[in-house]
């Protein structure tokens, strides 16, 4: 009996249909867009190289209206949104008055930007203000700080490496490595898993010596004498 041609589905089709998704069966919710802002007076810088940072920033209605009332309404229009970037290395972090500083003048739509200072190394703080025509300054918001990197190849050379271990024991090592059968040597199993257990054992003589050794300074450094002993005066 021959298969109804109702029933019969090519295997191409078939292929086919594995990788087919039902539309009905895919929902994705795309949400909203992002808020503009979050009702939160804040600057804060974060370190991107040597010579860069970025500096983000939202400045709230309310901060907004506070100004003009302090101020005057036309305040905003009168002035220039700037960033006053200061170099606080070797300053104290509040004493910003005493640090050096430069500005850059922004639009006053802005809400990120990324500044370009003169010194690797640094580092740095910065208010965003509006800066009057006869010089004043009016700080809005106030930064965290940020150490930038130094951008060179250290100039520590005075670095000095220890040994794990004497030399006694150093010497041990190298007398057993002689004493193990050489690859191809025609050694059996037997004897190189006797060697191999050999191996093991003295590895563990000597971390156990070198972890007392580190415990025994440590104590001493802490002031505690090994037990056993009497606590030097």
């Amino acid at each position: 009996m021959e298969p109804s041609s109702a029933h019969f589905q090519p295997v191409k089709n078939a292929e086919k249909e594995k990788f087919s998704v039902d539309q009905a069966e895919l929902s994705l919710e795309n949400g909203g867009p992002l808020p503009e802002g979050y009702g939160d007076n804040r600057l804060v810088i974060l370190p991107r190289d040597p010579l860069w940072f970025f500096a983000y920033w939202e400045i709230t209605e309310g901060r907004i209206e506070q100004i003009r009332q302090e101020h005057g309404r036309d305040i905003w229009k009168t002035s220039a949104l700037v960033l006053r970037v200061y170099d606080i290395s070797g300053f104290q972090q509040d004493g910003l008055a005493a640090a050096p500083f430069f500005d850059i003048e922004i639009p006053p739509e802005s809400r990120q930007w990324y500044v370009n200072v003169p010194q690797a190394g640094h580092t740095y703080r910065v208010e965003i203000g509006l800066r009057l025509s006869d010089g004043r300054f009016i700080a809005l918001l106030r930064s965290n700080s940020v150490a930038l990197p130094a951008g060179c190849v250290s100039d520590q050379t005075d670095s000095q490496w220890m040994a794990v271990g004497g030399l006694s024991e150093r010497q041990d090592w190298e007398n057993f490595l002689k004493t193990l059968p050489a690859p191809g040597s025609g050694g059996g199993s037997a004897e190189f898993s006797k060697s191999m257990a050999q191996r093991w054992e003295f590895l563990r003589s000597v971390f156990s010596a070198s972890s007392s050794r580190l415990s025994s300074s440590a104590g001493r450094l802490a002031g505690v004498e090994p037990a056993g002993q009497p606590k030097k005066p």
